[in-house]
């Protein structure tokens, strides 16, 4: 879009792919992927001013806590440590290549550590034995490329970040449900996964449960939600580091770390106060954004201290920084006043393409503006179902149009599937407009994941069907629900 003074030297500008909107997770570290070689290549960076070798000390981590701090990375048994090809042999050499003076061997170290330690959202033993390594380039000031190093910290903290802004996870609650299915059986595990197929709201979510469960492993599932956590808490583990590098005299440092420091909100007693100075003080106009943006995720609802800092940025020239401005106090106030929701309203509209240096989304800002309209209480914004439609329908950019379909489908299904054998006409007023809206779009016949989307709602799973389902009042009388998945 065309931002108005919103560079943020030496950052260079991102060039994303779009790439189907059923790789949402794939296209999303592929631009991270991109962006790090983007930024590497415009970096000028400082020469290395200290050995990479470390004294050894200590033992090898056991599974956990597998993000205890290590004196050297020669500590770590790699071999026995897995990551998303096979055993982490290669870690080893690729951290050590993070302090070489050679920029081309910096680049690629970091590209080959984003591909072994996430791959497809998922994180694995070695993502979270790795981290600690990576934070230590966060906290040495004269570490080069610390802001890359950020970005990857962010990526095995999150897998995916969409998936984060979405489902907004309990990571408490997780990190307890790790703990009480340490030491089930196998049988324990088969029966908890097949009361919770049985579980489902509706025979299509029933059936999706059981087709999922005949592909799975109990015990692999299990160790893929307990690396998930143990990467995440590894790379919190780091906060005071990125709490300190909000200090670097380099802005994309500062950028990177401010954009990390959003994602841990068991932190915020911490976090705030610094996001809240760096609001009120940051010179560059794409620093204060992303911190606005954080502060909004992180924050405790109507912190005062962060309520003023946002409060002084709304008047900004630059819609970069005043958007994200808008972002991060509609997540943060409990009730919006209206002049801030118009505001929101504006830029799910005007944020059109990526956004250059905006880190969330990797600089759809759109698409971030409309699930934080998602997320507003129907009371404050009763018109976000058709605003959400509205953007849905709004002339083709890079916005994610899956994304503003499900952001359009939570708000108006805020209960989730709908039952069995419900008619068209059964539906509340929301609902009837957003599903006017979707057929309007032309996203029903968009692929296969916006088919499963769909059928989450129990929903007609595409074009057709929906419109037999909404024109049909003879469906009603026969008894006949959407046409869901087979």
């Amino acid at each position: 879009m065309g931002m108005d003074s919103c560079r943020c030297d030496p950052i260079p500008e991102r060039r994303q792919t779009t790439l189907p909107h059923d790789h949402t997770h794939i296209r999303q570290i592929r631009a991270l992927s991109g962006m790090i070689r983007a930024e590497l290549d415009e970096m000028d960076f400082r020469p290395l001013t200290e050995a990479m070798g470390r004294t050894a000390r200590g033992t090898s981590p056991s599974l956990l806590p597998v993000w205890r701090r290590q004196r050297s990375w020669d500590a770590v048994d790699w071999g026995s440590v897995q990551h998303a090809y096979g055993p982490a042999v290669e870690v080893p050499d690729l951290l050590g290549r993070l302090r070489s003076r050679d920029r081309e061997a910096r680049r690629s170290a970091y590209q080959g550590l984003l591909d072994l330690l996430v791959h497809q959202g998922s994180r694995y033993e070695a993502s979270a034995v790795a981290a600690p390594f990576l934070v230590e380039i966060v906290a040495d000031p004269k570490a080069p490329d610390r802001f890359a190093a950020c970005q990857v910290l962010a990526a095995v903290a999150l897998g995916d970040e969409s998936s984060w802004l979405i489902d907004r996870p309990n990571v408490a609650k997780a990190r307890r449900e790790v703990e009480r299915r340490a030491h089930f059986t196998r049988a324990q595990l088969e029966r908890e996964q097949a009361d919770w197929a049985a579980a489902g709201n509706t025979d299509h979510e029933r059936r999706a449960r059981a087709r999922r469960n005949e592909f799975s492993d109990v015990e692999g599932d299990r160790d893929a939600e307990r690396w998930q956590i143990a990467a995440y808490d590894a790379v919190r583990a780091g906060v005071p580091a990125y709490l300190a590098a909000l200090a670097s005299s380099e802005t994309p440092v500062r950028l990177h770390a401010a954009h990390l420091l959003a994602w841990f909100p068991e932190e915020r007693k911490s976090i705030t106060p610094a996001l809240a100075r760096l609001i009120g003080a940051e010179p560059q106009p794409m620093v204060a954004a992303t911190a606005s943006v954080a502060a909004g995720l992180c924050g405790s609802l109507d912190d005062p201290e962060l309520v003023n800092a946002l409060s002084a940025r709304l008047g900004s020239d630059n819609r970069g920084e005043r958007w994200s401005a808008v972002l991060g106090l509609a997540r943060l106030v409990s009730r919006p006043d209206r002049p801030l929701i118009e505001e929101l309203y504006a830029c799910l509209f005007g944020a059109v393409g990526p956004v250059p240096y905006w880190p969330f989304l990797h600089g759809d800002m759109a698409t971030f503006a409309a699930l934080t309209v998602r997320d507003l209480d129907a009371v404050v914004a009763p018109d976000r179902v058709q605003i959400l439609v509205d953007r849905l329908n709004a002339p083709a950019d890079d916005t994610d149009r899956y994304l503003l379909l499900r952001a359009a489908l939570d708000t108006a299904f805020p209960n989730g599937p709908i039952p069995d054998g419900t008619a068209f006409t059964e539906l509340g007023a929301d609902q009837r407009t957003a599903i006017a809206g979707l057929q309007r779009s032309g996203i029903l016949d968009d692929g296969a994941m916006v088919s499963m989307l769909l059928g989450a709602y129990n929903l007609p799973d595409d074009q057709t069907a929906m419109t037999r389902w909404c024109d049909s009042d003879a469906d009603r009388e026969s008894g006949s629900a959407p046409n869901l998945q087979a």
